[in-house]
C-alpha cells in the first residue's frame, strides 16, 4: 500500500526551521586542532598551546606529558600559535580540597614525572610577534604538529 505526502505551505513553514538547524550545525565555523609538541626532537611535557586569531579570539589546550595536545573550538582562518611551558615546580599536582586517595597519588606521582623531564623553552614561542608559528584552519578536524627548534 502506498501513501502520498502533500507537502502544503503549513507543513514547509513547519518543516523549515528544523532543516535549517540541522543544515547549519555542518556547518560549524570553529574546528578541533590536534597535534604534538617537540622542542629539537624532545617532548615538551608540560604547558598549553593557544591559537590566536586577529588579537581577538583565542583557544588554548594543555600540553600532554607526551607532548600531544587538543584544542576545542578554534575559529577558521590562519592562526597564530603561542607555545607556554613554565616550571611546573611551581603549580599544584592535586587540586585544593582533592581527597589524597589512590588517584590522588597516580596524579601526584605523574607530576613528579613531569618535573623530572621538564626543559624550559625560549619564551619567544610566548608571543605572536615573536613564536613564527602559524596555522590555517579549514576543517573540523586538524593535526598541526609543532616542532619548535
Amino acid at each position: 500500500m502506498r501513501r502520498t505526502v502533500r507537502l502544503t505551505p503549513w507543513k514547509i513553514g513547519q518543516l523549515l526551521p528544523l532543516l535549517l538547524a540541522i543544515g547549519l550545525g555542518g556547518c560549524s565555523r570553529t574546528a578541533t586542532v590536534t597535534g604534538k609538541v617537540t622542542y629539537r626532537g624532545r617532548p615538551v611535557v608540560h604547558g598549553s598551546v593557544t591559537f590566536v586569531q586577529d588579537a581577538r579570539t583565542a583557544r588554548s589546550g594543555v600540553i600532554q606529558p607526551d607532548g600531544s595536545y587538543s584544542v576545542e573550538n578554534v575559529p577558521m582562518g590562519t592562526m597564530e600559535i603561542l607555545v607556554f611551558s613554565r616550571s611546573p615546580k611551581k603549580g599544584r599536582s592535586v587540586p585544593v580540597g582533592q581527597p589524597s586517595d589512590q588517584h590522588g597519588q597516580k596524579e601526584a606521582d605523574l607530576q613528579k614525572a613531569v618535573v623530572k623531564e621538564w626543559f624550559p623553552l625560549p619564551r619567544k614561542y610566548e608571543a605572536a610577534a615573536t613564536s613564527g608559528l602559524r596555522c590555517t584552519v579549514g576543517s573540523r578536524r586538524v593535526t598541526h604538529d609543532l616542532e619548535l627548534n
